[in-house]
């Protein structure tokens, strides 16, 4: 999937190469990208399969970087918006996918982002990647 690059950017500390390492499925339903600049993580994404009615507050019970929120807290500084579609904190966001023609038709997909990188926590800039990777999720072949 692709994400445009002015997205991924406030969250990409200096280097000299990235490496993207797409993620082998340790558990049906879920699928996860790793970005790496000179060898370290420095964001991670996730699509993962919920039963039909999940919402948001219940999926992102696994998604890492959503701390402070009611069942999630992981520091407890951080707050955790809630619009609509998305989630998002500082440091990961999850957002509800739209897809036309779903992969599994009785389910949802959730889309999450996440960032190591030090330093480099954005909140604004992370509810902009997680839209961004969540309309390029739909747009991919877990939607078509």
């Amino acid at each position: 999937m692709t994400v445009p690059a002015d997205r991924l950017e406030p969250f990409l500390p200096g280097g000299q190469e990235i490496s993207v390492y797409p993620g082998v499925a340790e558990i049906d339903g879920i699928e996860r990208c790793r970005l790496h600049v000179d060898g370290e993580e420095v964001l991670s994404f996730t699509t993962e399969w919920w039963e039909e009615g999940t919402g948001l507050r219940e999926a992102a019970t696994s998604a890492a970087g959503l701390s402070g929120h009611d069942s999630i807290g992981l520091d407890g500084d951080e707050k955790v918006r809630e619009e609509l579609s998305y989630m998002y904190s500082k440091t990961g966001a999850l957002a509800e996918v739209s897809c036309a023609k779903p992969r599994k038709a009785d389910q949802e997909l959730f889309a999450s982002a996440r960032v190591s990188a030090a330093g480099k926590s954005d909140e604004a800039a992370m509810k902009k990647l997680v839209a961004a990777y969540a309309e390029a999720v739909g747009k991919s072949d877990e939607c078509t």
